[in-house]
């Protein structure tokens, strides 16, 4: 066995003493157990919440979108030829949006409307959203609309009463201006269903069938969007990069993740900075590694002396204190880890810590993942090695000039 080693695991696992040294020495090691355990516990709540917010936006949003760059609108045909070609398509759906202004009883509310054709349903499986009312989307057809929960909320609609139409007011095509009610396009609409997704789209969407919305609009056979899903969402990339360069650069292909850039950065970044946040509490936290470090090799000057005089050069002096607290590290990182994921699982499988207040779980959502695992512990195993390395290597040199 290699002899800086096996001084080292001995100083660690078979000391009797209970001096001040070996006590600081375990609260060290606490220490590193607590910010393991911390890292990984939070990192794992993060990626919960993650999962629960993008979940709520993925269930509304498409794998891909593709949307013309002059225009608001385009002809639908060249680009679904092309996506007949593609292999790892499942479906797509035609949509076309436009903002609206939106009354009923007095109240009244900008929101978008948006048009869909009968495959909509199937790409975002749209009868599971609805909340209340008619989720049939084969009987959808005609004026009806299916509104967001938001928008029936503040406009206090009445969901499949013919006598409380909602009056949908949008511009004229054929306006430059809007200067009078004749620049105005103004149709009755009856809701039939109310639909919920989260708060952001729940106040800004209500849906109508497609060719309806194209002929109030006056836009035959226009389109504002192609939004596509594919056979293996993880494809996301390389579809697009393929998409794209056979549309053409007068359309643009868009990711999941690109539709909503913005709310991808920010969770990244939130995870980010209490990462970092809890990386510099176990630097703080390392000089207990230092410390105690220390104090061990003041305590072993004798030891020291002997391993000189017996032939041990200042290389394996010095490697047997700092293995000893490499190998402090790695025990209180093990135990950390095994905490933090032992209560990172039974919290994901049996949400024992529930959320206080009207939230969309009942339980703190916690969502385990291997490579934040990983991450968490190379980082302490990092932030071990420079603890240990600089009292193992000042001290030894101090200490052997006494000699």
């Amino acid at each position: 066995m290699n002899f800086p080693f096996f001084i080292a695991k001995r100083y660690l696992f078979t000391s009797k003493s209970k001096n001040v040294v070996n006590i600081i020495s375990y609260i060290s090691l606490f220490g590193v157990s607590v910010g393991t355990a911390a890292l990984v516990i939070v990192m794992s709540v993060f990626n919960g919440f993650e999962k629960i917010v993008l979940d709520m936006y993925n269930s509304f949003d498409p794998h891909l979108k593709i949307t013309s760059v002059v225009g608001k609108t385009f002809n639908p045909e060249d680009v679904k030829s092309i996506l007949l070609e593609q292999k790892d398509i499942n479906l797509y759906a035609e949509v076309l949006e436009e903002k609206v202004l939106i009354q009923n009883n007095g109240n009244e509310i900008i929101a978008t409307i948006k048009g869909v054709d009968d495959n909509f349903n199937e790409l975002v499986n749209f009868s599971k959203l609805v909340v209340f009312g008619d989720s049939v989307f084969e009987n959808f057809n005609g004026n009806a609309v299916i509104v967001g929960n938001g928008i029936a909320y503040n406009l206090s609609i009445n969901v499949n009463n013919i006598f409380e139409q909602i009056n949908i007011t949008a511009p004229n095509r054929t306006s430059k201006y809007i200067k009078d009610k004749s620049d105005l396009v103004k149709t009755a609409f009856l809701p039939i269903g109310v639909f919920s997704v989260q708060a952001e789209y729940d106040n800004e969407y209500i849906i109508c069938p497609l060719k309806n919305l194209q002929n109030i609009l006056e836009r035959e056979n226009e389109v504002s969007a192609i939004e596509v899903n594919l056979l293996n969402s993880e494809n996301m990339e390389d579809v697009k990069s393929e998409t794209q360069k056979q549309i053409g650069d007068n359309y643009i292909v868009k990711t999941r993740l690109e539709q909503h850039e913005f709310l991808y950065k920010l969770l990244n970044s939130e995870k980010l900075a209490v990462f970092l946040i809890l990386v510099f509490i176990l630097i703080i936290a390392s000089f207990n590694i230092i410390s105690s470090l220390s104090m061990m090799m003041i305590d072993k000057q004798k030891d020291i002396k002997t391993f000189w005089n017996l032939g041990s050069s200042e290389k394996q002096i010095r490697n047997i204190f700092f293995t000893k607290g490499i190998l402090g590290v790695l025990v209180g990182s093990a135990i950390g880890l095994f905490i933090g994921v032992g209560f990172s699982l039974l919290q994901q499988h049996f949400g024992f810590i529930a959320m206080e207040g009207n939230f969309v779980v009942n339980a703190y959502p916690v969502e385990l993942n291997i490579k934040d695992v990983l991450i968490v512990e190379i980082t302490v195993i990092v932030i071990g090695l420079i603890a240990s390395f600089y009292p193992a290597k000042v001290l030894t040199n101090r200490f052997l000039k006494k000699v």
